[in-house]
């Protein structure tokens, strides 16, 4: 087995993209008529921030995706503008809208989020071959959220299989359906607090890490909260990670995407950093960092690296109990 190229790209699974709307309000009263301030359209979902995020951490990345109707063209012609590399199967779906609404006033967001439309198995094997000829060539695996009707619950897992083979460190980011994922042994599982609760059945954080980690071959576990305390935890330890409190957050859309892809190209080709407690603790304070100067910008998954690295200065680290 050869160790992978350090300098080779990551891959992103990233099966359920997005063309995203996001409004910008004042002030968004439910229920009433809302006038937005500003629009911005782009290509969007897990995969194709995770790629974004990636990029400006220096690393290259491809997103493996399905695109399909007019929202699809927009969604590659966007990409292809930005320069983000992709490996795109159409479809017969449509790529679906996620409408964001952001009000200024209160920091809130508000997401409208339509179905994915189903795949056809051929389609579904255009794309399980775009991804099984690119892994072998890549310094890392990036598992992007859910995907849609039509793909089979085992890929996931014969992915990270096929990575494991190859030495190729994998990140999930996800926690719908991941089960079998898990069992198969991945090195980063990268979930909000709320996520691992939910995959865990369990109401303490604490006790859903620890449920995670005893049962499933995972490395280890990056928990992050938005703007509250993130965590880091592998078997029998656990890092607290507190943040700065961000002065106005314009557009948290991708953040998390931002943190998992800043997290695995760090990782990606030092396969040592993985048995590392205090390289593991510095890589996820500069993925916190990213994922918190990204909400400082409109657009999602972007960020400005000088304001992130002013950002990990002022994170708290201290060893749990």
């Amino acid at each position: 087995m050869n160790a992978p190229d350090p300098a080779a790209p990551l891959l992103a699974l990233g099966l359920n993209p997005a063309w995203q709307k996001t409004f910008f309000f004042e002030r968004l009263r439910l229920g009433e008529v809302n006038r937005a301030r500003e629009v911005r359209s782009q290509a969007s979902g897990k995969g194709i921030n995770f790629v974004a995020a990636a990029r400006q951490a220096g690393r290259a990345a491809t997103v493996a995706q399905f695109a399909g109707g007019a929202t699809g063209d927009w969604l590659v012609t966007d990409l292809e503008a930005r320069g983000l590399a992709h490996a795109t199967v159409r479809t017969g779906a449509t790529t679906r809208i996620c409408n964001t609404l952001l009000c200024e006033a209160t920091g809130t967001m508000t997401e409208l989020i339509e179905p994915a439309e189903p795949v056809t198995a051929t389609e579904f094997t255009r794309l399980r071959h775009a991804v099984m000829d690119r892994l072998p060539a890549a310094a890392g695996v990036a598992l992007c959220g859910t995907f849609p009707p039509g793909v089979p619950d085992t890929f996931y897992e014969e992915a990270v299989r096929a990575a494991r083979h190859r030495g190729i460190p994998v990140l999930l980011d996800g926690y719908r359906g991941v089960l079998p994922t898990l069992q198969a042994g991945v090195e980063l599982l990268k979930v909000n607090a709320a996520e691992l609760c939910a995959l865990m059945e369990r109401d303490d954080l604490a006790g859903a890490a620890a449920d995670c980690l005893a049962a499933f071959p995972v490395r280890w576990l990056a928990v992050t909260a938005g703007g509250g305390q993130a965590h880091l935890f592998r078997a029998g330890e656990k890092w607290d990670f507190t943040l700065p409190k961000l002065e106005r957050v314009l557009n948290p859309i991708g953040a998390g995407d931002t943190a998992a892809a800043v997290l695995l190209a760090q990782v990606a080709g030092r396969r040592a950093l993985l048995e590392e407690p205090a390289g593991m603790v510095g890589a996820f304070r500069q993925a916190l960092a990213a994922a918190s100067a990204s909400c400082l910008t409109p657009e999602p998954a972007r960020f400005d690296p000088a304001a992130a690295a002013t950002l990990a200065t002022r994170i708290v680290v201290q060893k749990g109990r």
